[in-house]
């Protein structure tokens, strides 16, 4: 029988640590009419670690803010409600991964890889008129189902990795071969038990499935950052790739130059936004 089940992950997420009441207060109260900000932002600014690192993003440069953001007073005034939102909860989710028992090189590479796709998620909501930081916090979360099953199933990954090798299938396929629900569907479940916004949870378990005229643009776009981060082709071969998908490129509306000008941008924003979450 195969290890992994959606009650068994449910089961396996109960266990971890929740998130800050202050920030699930204002996930919950953000998109009603009667929200009393400065009931919310005091409630946030109550957790000082969250609130500075929040800050930290807001002011730098690949944000790109024409005004310094000196308070989450201020960062509602010019970023709005639901900006603020996203911010805060990559910074809060980011702090959860440690709770996870996953091997430090492990942890490493994979919050790497999650920041790289954040950033050029945001890049390309910018050119979609997307929320820019919410498709920054879905690109964050779109890789984090692999915590759980690298967590409780290290051996069985072990063997995904090597029939993923042998076989020359897919991560996903591998995944479902050996455990029996892939990191996307692991990750879809996480993001709604941290009450992640439908959209969100929908990107996040979609950015491996092929792309249809129905998915949202959210779910495009991630599935699009999440291949852009490849490091098994150039730029040029992406953009002939993305080039042949005419629904994405559509979808999108790319072009060569957006996406060269794209590779530059992010390559300074991975390393700026990087160097923020490594600092205490």
């Amino acid at each position: 029988m195969k290890p992994v089940t959606e009650d068994f992950v449910l089961r396996k997420m109960h266990e971890l640590p929740s998130l800050p009441k202050a920030l699930t207060d204002v996930i919950h109260a953000i998109d009603r009419d009667n929200t009393d900000q400065r009931s919310l932002i005091m409630k946030l600014a109550q957790d000082q670690a969250v609130t500075t690192k929040t800050l930290r993003i807001a002011n730098s440069s690949f944000y790109g803010l024409s005004y310094h953001v000196h308070s989450l007073s201020d960062a509602v005034s010019i970023l709005g409600f639901r900006s603020l939102r996203a911010l805060v909860m990559a910074t809060v989710v980011t702090n959860q991964i440690h709770h996870f028992d996953v091997d430090e090189h492990a942890l490493e590479a994979l919050l790497n890889h999650s920041i790289q796709v954040a950033v050029h998620a945001q890049l390309l909501a910018s050119h979609v008129h997307l929320l820019p930081e919410e498709a920054f916090t879905a690109g964050l979360i779109h890789d984090f189902g692999k915590l759980i099953l690298l967590s409780e199933f290290p051996a069985h990954y072990a063997q995904v990795r090597e029939l993923q090798k042998t076989q020359d299938i897919s991560l996903c396929d591998a995944e479902e071969s050996i455990m029996g629900m892939n990191h996307a569907q692991v990750g879809k479940l996480l993001a709604a038990h941290w009450h992640f916004p439908p959209e969100m949870q929908q990107a996040v378990g979609e950015h491996h499935a092929p792309v249809t005229m129905q998915m949202h643009t959210l779910s495009v776009l991630i599935h699009t950052a999440n291949f852009l981060v490849k490091e098994t082709f150039s730029l040029p071969e992406k953009i002939q790739q993305l080039r042949r998908n005419e629904l994405i490129w559509s979808i999108l509306n790319l072009d060569e130059q957006l996406l060269e000008d794209m590779a530059e941008k992010a390559d300074a924003g991975f390393r700026e936004i990087q160097s923020i979450w490594v600092q205490p």
